[in-house]
């Protein structure tokens, strides 16, 4: 009698156990990230800028601090340059490394908040139009889902979004359920969007397609989605888009020539799409702003390179800049750079 007692017990507590894991399940996804901005608009990076920001390399970055120098000796000369500081000793090092190198602190301003990485693009915020007011989305920011390694840091990181809303008197709209990096994020502003559906899915693996359409027309007023398959063995991110796939106007997507399936089936999809598609011999990790382009800089074809550019974006300066040792930690200009639209 008590092994049958015993054993009635023990099939209890899997019925319950297994009810509340479902219970569990179904919380999992916050349904606060379906909720839709009305009238919502992301800008395209060509379109004005009110600034662009950056976080200074930390010391475990710091072979990425000439690069970073290069990128705001540009920016600054054309647009508010912020950059962020992990602690008044870090801003006092990076503006003596930065006047060591003939820049100046006209246009730039700091701000210290903790950090834990260099990657502003990822971790910072995304601007979204919303009629007459610019929105400030707080994505969930998770270290790339461990793809760069579990003990990547990225809890200050994550707290960034919320210091820059405060500081420009933004409302920061949460979108803390999902996560979302700016660096997957290509916009057309019009209504497009390209995306890596790779990254997504590693990122919030719970989420159907649907689901994940719905999350990202609602919060960023898209209508239409172009989802980019695969992505490289060696690429951290997972597929970033902004290291497949570019906007260059409404109508045209700049695609590079690494000759794998990851770019010729975007290429097919895009031109399938009615989009004109133009193929780039280099790495399309550029910053577009206010008059200028920064783009990664090659010593195999860096005059080729430029001159596309400047076909690309023809009222524009051109800058190629060495990038090699941000490229090396896995990312390129576009990935230390977070534009911040101009509202008209």
């Amino acid at each position: 009698m008590k092994r049958v007692i015993v054993f009635m017990l023990f099939a209890l507590m899997i019925i319950l156990s297994a009810a509340t894991c479902k219970k569990s399940d179904n919380k999992k996804i916050d349904e606060s990230v379906f909720n839709k901005v009305e009238n919502a608009r992301v800008p395209a990076e060509w379109e004005p800028h009110a600034a662009t920001w950056m976080q200074w390399p930390a010391a475990h970055d710091a072979s990425m601090q000439q690069a970073f120098s290069d990128i705001i000796k540009v920016v600054k000369e054309y647009e508010p340059m912020h950059l962020i500081a992990t602690s008044e000793i870090a801003k006092v090092n990076a503006i003596r490394y930065l006047t060591s190198k003939g820049i100046t602190q006209d246009n730039i301003t700091w701000h210290i908040f903790t950090t834990d990485n260099s990657w502003l693009r990822d971790n910072g915020p995304i601007y979204v139009a919303s009629g007459d007011k610019m929105l400030l989305q707080n994505w969930r920011f998770d270290g790339w889902g461990s793809s760069f390694g579990g003990d990547v840091d990225y809890n200050n990181d994550n707290e960034i979004p919320i210091h820059i809303g405060g500081y420009l008197g933004i409302e920061v709209e949460d979108r803390l359920g999902y996560i979302l990096e700016k660096g997957n994020v290509e916009v057309n502003g019009k209504g497009v969007l390209l995306i890596n559906w790779d990254c997504q899915k590693q990122r919030n693996p719970k989420f159907t397609k649907e689901q994940h359409e719905t999350v990202l027309k609602n919060a960023l007023g898209v209508t239409k989605i172009i989802w980019s398959y695969g992505h490289h063995a060696d690429d951290g991110t997972y597929g970033h888009i902004d290291g497949i796939a570019r906007f260059i106007n409404e109508n045209t997507v700049v695609i590079p020539d690494y000759g794998t399936t990851v770019e010729t089936s975007i290429a097919e999809t895009c031109r399938n799409e009615g989009f004109t598609v133009h193929i780039y011999p280099g790495d399309p990790n550029w910053l577009v702003g206010n008059g200028f382009v920064v783009g990664m800089g090659s010593n195999d074809n860096n005059d080729e390179l430029k001159a596309l550019l400047k076909q690309y974006f023809p009222t524009r300066d051109i800058y190629m800049i060495d990038a090699q040792e941000i490229a090396k930690n896995g990312g390129g200009v576009h990935c230390v750079t977070n534009d911040q639209p101009l509202l008209n």
